[in-house]
């Protein structure tokens, strides 16, 4: 009896150890909100795109602590539904072949991104999923030793109710997360939104874009998200841990 008890045990290291050996890393390598809201929802007209391009560069309309928000849910809640492992955001900052990294924020078929006009967790640079980008990190996942490579961004979008002129508009927030391997291979694309409880009222079909009106607005659309995710991502996880 005895005897069967060392061989149970023994049985249970081995796989336990087994089961360690083979968790895969995986590295976020980017974590950044766009400030510039998608208007398509809206009849956008050359005052509108200006006044959306002048709230996303003025410095007031800041997305930070929303942002922070969702970033330290995500590493403290929904990053624990996965089998495998994140390596710490600290060793992406400090690695040298990451530091040096230059993005492209051109591609053909996306929406060319304007650098300017986001706002990044500490520390990250702020990386379109571009395919060319997944396949110009190889070089960083190697040398981070990680067996694929997450991009998480946060953006914005109008929503209109009522007619015409008239009517309001609410905000919502749009999370993706896409997970690739090392070698350019899709894992998930995963997107999620939601929309703000809070509304403002349009002034002849245009939205008042302030930031007192507009970053309450988003700050609610992040908070309705955050708590959707939770049972989202936790699904998603079932089948990422499968393909993993």
């Amino acid at each position: 009896m005895k005897n069967l008890k060392v061989v149970v045990l023994m049985t249970f290291l081995t796989l336990f150890m087994l089961g360690n050996a083979q968790k895969k890393k995986v590295a976020v390598v980017t974590f950044y909100a766009d400030k510039m809201i998608d208007l398509s929802a809206l009849d956008a007209s050359a005052d509108l795109i200006a006044k959306n391009t002048n709230l996303s560069d003025d410095p007031n309309f800041n997305l930070t602590e929303p942002l922070n928000k969702l970033h330290d849910a995500f590493f403290s809640e929904y990053a624990e539904n996965f089998d495998f492992e994140f390596i710490a955001e600290e060793d992406v900052w400090a690695n040298e072949t990451y530091k040096t990294f230059k993005p492209t924020y051109e591609e053909a078929g996306s929406i060319n991104k304007d650098i300017e006009s986001t706002t990044t967790v500490q520390g990250y640079k702020v990386i379109p999923n571009y395919r060319q980008n997944v396949k110009d990190l190889k070089g960083v996942a190697e040398d981070l030793g990680v067996d694929a490579i997450m991009f998480i961004h946060l953006d914005f979008g109008f929503v209109k109710t009522g007619v015409g002129s008239f009517g309001y508009v609410s905000i919502q927030a749009r999370f993706s997360m896409d997970l690739y391997s090392k070698d350019n291979k899709s894992i998930f694309q995963f997107h999620e939104v939601a929309g703000s409880s809070k509304k403002a009222a349009m002034v002849k079909g245009i939205p008042v874009m302030s930031t007192d009106k507009i970053q309450p607005m988003c700050e609610s659309a992040v908070d309705k998200l955050m708590k959707d995710l939770n049972k989202k991502v936790a699904r998603l996880a079932k089948k990422a841990n499968k393909k993993m």
